[in-house]
């Protein structure tokens, strides 16, 4: 890393620790600055202040996973990009920044990235907005930034556990980690590596009476790069859906209104790992029609389900991942507290971002030769003209 990337790093973190402080707020440039946070399920899209104005879905991971290209959803995020800023009531000729997440590093690193560079040239002249294929790291920064300015006072940890679609976010203010396993990346890799079913259509339940030996076999040499970047016995909590709003909820159903578990282990705010563990022994023998009938039964929990019942055909597999973190980080408790955000905060925020905008031709260029790690390069050294 050069100086000046370092330089850059520095300037960031110092204007996230001042956002989360309350001591800096975006600019006036920054109004008229949007964002889009493409991400495996679709793109949000907003300004600082609001970054979530509107919203579309589209399935990137179910484009990109048969053959490693993002080619079927390249005519919708062309429209998107070209239709949300008005729909988000955006004033016009703001200056635009993209950020492509888990779908899009597993395009770069797994299929050609030359055919990816052409569909980023290609997005970037039918629509003027530069897509950024974001490191894992970066993207748990973006992400704790978001956190801290949605939960403000109710985040009482220095790092967050974001569980998205594709990707797994552990991150503080200044050091994260991240890999592809966030809920629907885990189910998939869990289905054809441990149920040895590679339908895309696969349940993963019941998982079975191995599945925690199983889990912690397969992802512990992924854990190991965990540990190096964040260390062990981390405060941490959980912000996302699938955590607080179901393995949470239904711990505490198991638990206080069920006792089949103990109770001891959670509480409103939290859970503790053996706590999880007693959940997923007695969920493990579990198919889809007996998890749905015990958490969402009409007859037993007449129009108020147990959990979000979005997240209940993962709860398992879900409780498995979770598990297999706090136990190879030595994670004795984990927080929960909903956030509910996006990384355009973050994105806008980050002055690598701006500097690429306007140097896209070379950030591409050097996407080939770095892979994901060019948003991490310093655009000082880019020989190229400038982005119109």
């Amino acid at each position: 890393m050069t100086a000046s990337s370092r330089n850059v790093r520095r300037l960031f973190t110092l204007f996230i620790v001042l956002v989360a402080l309350g001591l800096a707020s975006p600019t006036h440039a920054d109004e008229c600055r949007i964002g889009f946070d493409v991400g495996s399920s679709g793109i949000r899209m907003g300004p600082a202040r609001h970054p979530e104005k509107a919203k579309v879905a589209i399935d990137y991971l179910g484009d990109v996973w048969p053959d490693h290209e993002i080619n079927t959803t390249v005519e919708a995020t062309i429209q998107a990009f070209r239709e949300l800023p008005g729909k988000g009531g955006a004033p016009e000729g703001c200056q635009p920044v993209a950020g492509g997440y888990s779908a899009w590093r597993f395009a770069l690193q797994k299929g050609d990235p030359a055919q990816l560079v052409e569909t980023l040239r290609q997005i970037h002249a039918q629509t003027g907005v530069p897509l950024f294929v974001i490191p894992q790291d970066v993207e748990g920064t973006h992400a704790h930034l978001a956190a801290r300015q949605n939960l403000g006072e109710k985040l009482t940890t220095p790092f967050i556990l974001d569980l998205g679609g594709g990707s797994l976010q552990i991150a503080g203010e200044q050091s994260g980690w991240g890999a592809d396993l966030g809920q629907k990346a885990w189910r998939k890799l869990y289905c054809e590596q441990v149920k040895k079913n590679k339908d895309p259509a696969c349940s993963p339940n019941p998982v079975g009476e191995k599945s925690v030996e199983e889990t912690l076999r397969l992802l512990q040499p992924r854990f190991e790069e965990a540990v190096k970047a964040v260390g062990t016995e981390l405060n941490i909590t959980a912000i996302s859906a699938p955590v607080v709003k179901t393995i949470h909820p239904v711990l505490k159903y198991l638990a206080d209104d069920r006792q089949a578990i103990p109770s001891g282990g959670v509480d409103e705010r939290g859970f503790d790992r053996a706590t999880l563990l007693d959940a997923i022994g007695l969920l493990q023998e579990m198919d889809d029609t007996g998890l749905n009938r015990l958490f969402n039964d009409p007859l037993t929990h007449p129009g108020q389900p147990v959990c979000d019942i979005r997240y209940l055909s993962t709860l398992v597999t879900d409780m498995l991942l979770i598990h297999a973190v706090m136990e190879n980080l030595e994670i004795q408790r984990l927080e929960v507290a909903f956030a509910s955000i996006t990384n355009v905060p973050g994105l806008i925020a980050d002055p690598r971002a701006e500097a690429w905008r306007k140097s896209y031709p070379c950030y591409l260029e050097k996407l080939l030769t770095l892979g994901v790690d060019a948003y991490k390069a310093d655009p000082a050294n880019c020989q190229l003209a400038p982005a119109q």
